[in-house]
């Protein structure tokens, strides 16, 4: 009978676990999971990125680093205080951009030499081009520019 049992509590458990596999594809659950946010298709190709950007002295843009734009190494933490330094009002957005223009005249990255400005800016990008291409962004907005005193 213990036997009958454990074969019993076996095959309901393998039912328990395989029948999300017999579920529609919009269907998404543990064990068995189509990872939607991978498989599903996106509703537009673009995105849209609040970032910082050195203007160099040419007028080409060059993407700074979340250390220097934002003093944190994690890039969403710095993606995050970039988006408040800028949509935290006027007077916050020139702030923030007087800091990172701080930054930017104090680091030691070689690149960033020839760097006299930085701009914050929405960028909306298409995504596949991204990566496929050069990451041009479709439109633009800047929110604000500071010059980088050294």
């Amino acid at each position: 009978m213990p036997r009958l049992w454990a074969y019993g509590v076996s095959l309901a458990m393998l039912a328990l676990v395989t029948y999300p596999a017999f579920e529609g594809p919009e269907y998404d659950s543990f064990p068995l999971s189509s990872y939607p946010m991978f498989s599903e298709g996106r509703p537009s190709p673009e995105m849209t990125l609040t970032h910082a950007l050195g203007v160099r002295r040419d007028g080409t843009l060059v993407p700074l680093s979340p250390l220097v734009a934002s003093n944190n190494r994690e890039v969403l933490q710095s993606m995050v205080t970039i988006h408040h330094g800028v949509f935290s009002g006027p007077e916050r957005a020139r702030t923030f951009c007087a800091e990172v223009a701080g930054r930017v005249a104090g680091s030691s990255d070689a690149e960033l030499g020839n760097v006299t400005a930085v701009e914050l800016a929405t960028s909306r990008f298409d995504a596949v081009a991204y990566f496929e291409d050069e990451p041009v962004p479709i439109d633009r907005r800047v929110h604000v520019r500071c010059e980088v005193a050294r």
